[in-house]
């Protein structure tokens, strides 16, 4: 994972996120939550529930990949 993309979303970017949420059903919240866990834990999904793993999947990893 590409943590300086995820950090350069979340920090200058963050209406990126909670948009692609909004278009997959998804919290925008949430997303935003699991975008700070990932950056804290260093990009470790193994801590991940389900749902946070999901919102990982279908948004920020597109994110992510796009950017970098």
């Amino acid at each position: 994972m590409n943590l300086r993309q995820l950090n350069l979303l979340h920090d200058d970017d963050p209406a990126a996120i909670r948009s692609l949420a909004g278009e997959c059903g998804l919290d925008p919240v949430q997303a935003i939550g699991v975008a700070k866990l990932l950056l804290a834990n260093d990009g470790n999904l193994a801590g991940l529930s389900p749902k946070q793993r999901q919102c990982y999947e279908q948004v920020l990893r597109p994110l992510i990949e796009a950017g970098g």
